[in-house]
């Protein structure tokens, strides 16, 4: 990731979108900056716009109480992403 390159804030989704929510046992963990911080992040839930962008809801740490949670859109470039689901049985 580079320094101080930060993530670019997403709107929630639009009436009518379809919103893939996350389970428990599906963590999916993104490291990102906002306001030049860094934060860890655990994916909500996701949702696709029409023109292909990805925009993630994540609760972000270590300071959930005080991190500026919510929707990020996703960027390779800006972002590193680690996939905790466990495989399907």
């Amino acid at each position: 990731m580079t320094d101080f390159l930060d993530t670019e804030g997403a709107p929630p989704p639009p009436s009518g979108a379809t919103v893939r929510a996350y389970g428990p046992y599906e963590v999916v963990r993104i490291n990102l900056r906002v306001a030049r911080e860094p934060y860890r992040g655990v994916v909500r839930a996701h949702y696709d716009s029409p023109d292909g962008r990805r925009a993630y809801r994540l609760t972000l740490w270590p300071r959930p109480d005080a991190a500026p949670n919510g929707w990020y859109w996703w960027d390779a470039v800006r972002m590193t992403r680690r996939d905790y689901r466990r495989p399907q049985s």
